[in-house]
């Protein structure tokens, strides 16, 4: 049986839409909404035969869970993510991946984020914790504009172990912590590598700590002694695009 779920947001629906129509089963939108953009979504929905439907206000935010859908809803078919097995066959066939793993991540705005600049990176796989977050939470894939939907996930019971698997195919691993003294520009991102962000409290486990190449750290300067997350998430990784397009 195929598992539903609902999407929402402009920019959410608008990049499902354009990219992945044929995961979308039905569109709803707020029955006297005049943004022209929702009017957009909703022409280029019939446009590709999808059903749309007017729904109120009451059933957009039952539907959705929030009152903050932007007057947009669309019910998908989930998605299967890749697990272990499949996650290393995929990245055996990429020259050179970058990975994201997300270690024990909660807050699903912070993961979304995360997940947003993965995708505008062009991150071969972000990887996540079974343990800790349902994936399909509707709030990442609102905060991450619909990236959740479009970037390539891994959903592992076992990151330790993982880990390990990755380090076998030739994957270097780097991680990051506020006490390291390894500044993160000084490390090579060239070859293949899994750049790990620990949770947003205790960063990252101490079994995930054990199976670090390196440690890193970004230096602070003003008066605040850390970074959020997905703040952090972004320099490390546009410093590993930095690196890997001035080869």
């Amino acid at each position: 049986m195929l598992r539903k779920a609902f999407i929402y947001g402009i920019n959410t629906v608008a990049e499902t839409l354009e990219h992945h129509p044929g995961r979308i089963s039905q569109v709803y939108y707020l029955e006297e909404s005049k943004n022209p953009r929702i009017k957009n979504i909703i022409n280029e929905a019939r446009h590709k035969e999808l059903t749309v439907s007017k729904a109120s206000k009451d059933y957009l935010e039952k539907i959705s869970t929030t009152k903050k859908n932007q007057g947009i809803v669309a019910e998908i078919i989930q998605r299967h993510y890749f697990n272990s097995k499949t996650t290393i066959h995929h990245l055996q066939a990429i020259d050179k991946p970058l990975v994201l793993i997300l270690d024990d991540l909660d807050d699903p705005r912070n993961i979304g984020a995360c997940i947003r600049t993965a995708n505008a990176v062009g991150v071969d796989m972000v990887i996540v914790s079974k343990n800790r977050i349902t994936i399909d939470n509707p709030v990442i894939s609102k905060i991450s504009s619909g990236a959740s939907e479009l970037t390539n996930i891994a959903v592992i019971s076992n990151l330790s172990q993982f880990i390990d698997k990755l380090k076998n195919i030739g994957f270097w691993v780097c991680g990051t912590s506020g006490t390291s003294k390894v500044d993160y520009k000084t490390v090579n991102y060239r070859d293949s590598i899994a750049m790990i962000m620990g949770s947003e409290a205790k960063g990252m486990r101490q079994l995930t700590t054990k199976k670090c190449d390196y440690i890193v750290s970004i230096p602070i300067h003003g008066e605040v002694d850390s970074l959020n997350v997905s703040v952090s998430c972004g320099v490390l990784l546009y410093e590993a695009i930095r690196q890997r397009e001035s080869i």
